[in-house]
């Protein structure tokens, strides 16, 4: 086992879970999150096969009354990786005009703001010269969208306020060596990918998580923020 470590928020399924498997296969400590009362079977299954390796905790990043207690639980660790996860794609209709209070919110809450909230408070976990990720979507490029008729306004408009927040924070951070990244995963056989089945990817979570971890490892120590995919391919913001 080497001695590096991930912290992962939103590792009970889909990118998130692979990429606990992915990195705990490779010997890293990994911490897990997870949505207060989602099923764990699967980490459960993952601290079985790597004991010793596997941590969880479970937290709700829309809600800034659990995070201070997830911050105890974390305790002394320090994570040479941290990577923001857990988000969601929204109502299907993805449209402004349709959308109610309640949906923008809660997307915001879920894709933007939560995230960036808890990852500023996450800061003072990072080792020195430590990389903090978040995944984002090609559909956050404002430069590249040129799709009339997908729409996708809600979704991207999260994912275009996640970037810049993402950006804020490496603003402030990079005088201590730390590195940020935007991750896109590319078009995943997820729950959330698929809209519960309803329709089909590009590609399958293996792919994207061994991806991601290549572009990681290619770019932890850049002390710089980058906009990427899993095909280490730069996006324009």
């Amino acid at each position: 086992m080497n001695n590096s470590s991930i912290l992962i928020v939103g590792a009970e399924r889909g990118l998130g879970l692979g990429l606990a498997e992915f990195y705990l296969s490779r010997g890293w400590e990994v911490f897990a999150t997870y949505y207060p009362g989602s099923d764990l079977a699967s980490l459960e299954i993952l601290s079985k096969s790597y004991p010793g390796q596997l941590s969880s905790a479970p937290i709700d990043v829309t809600d800034k009354t659990r995070i201070e207690p997830f911050i105890n639980q974390i305790g002394v660790r320090k994570f040479d990786v941290i990577f923001m996860i857990a988000g969601i794609f929204g109502p299907l209709h993805q449209s402004v005009l349709q959308a109610t209070d309640t949906e923008f919110q809660q997307i915001m809450m879920t894709n933007s703001f939560g995230p960036a909230r808890l990852a500023r408070h996450l800061i003072p976990t990072l080792s020195p010269q430590g990389t903090l990720c978040f995944m984002t979507s090609h559909r956050a490029s404002i430069a590249a969208n040129d799709e009339p008729g997908i729409g996708l306004e809600l979704y991207r408009a999260s994912k275009v306020a996640l970037n810049m927040l993402a950006r804020c924070i490496y603003m402030d951070i990079q005088g201590a060596g730390h590195t940020v990244l935007s991750i896109h995963p590319g078009w995943v056989a997820t729950a959330m990918g698929t809209l519960d089945g309803a329709v089909e990817a590009e590609m399958d979570v293996k792919t994207s998580v061994e991806g991601m971890a290549d572009v990681i490892e290619k770019h932890r120590h850049d002390n710089t923020h980058l906009y990427l995919d899993y095909e280490n391919k730069t996006w324009p913001w």
